[in-house]
């Protein structure tokens, strides 16, 4: 009888199962980091803190609303980076469906 402590190890084999484990987590983790690359600057996309032409982030499909702190606004938007503001506008504004 063999005994299992005595088995040979296969590092090969290790190493594609953990590799294999830890994939799905992966998959979490990508596309916010995706994200966070793809975001733009404020002054790349012409930002303002103001409309412009009825025009407002809050109603923009990318707009990511969070409420404002005593340091001002805490909002996000998915294409620009930084905080942005409810009231504010940009060249890549697009209406919510």
């Amino acid at each position: 009888m063999t005994d299992p402590a005595n088995k040979p190890q296969n590092p090969a084999r290790r190493r594609l199962l953990q590799a294999a484990a830890a994939a799905p987590a992966l998959a979490f983790v990508t596309p916010c980091r995706a994200e966070a690359d793809a975001a733009m600057s404020k002054a790349e996309v012409g930002y303002q803190d103001v409309p412009k032409n009825g025009q407002v982030c809050a109603a923009c499909v990318y707009f990511m609303f969070a409420p404002a702190t005593s340091a001002g606004p805490a909002s996000h938007c998915a294409m620009v980076a930084g905080l942005i503001s409810p009231a504010g506008w940009c060249e890549v504004w697009a209406p919510k469906q």
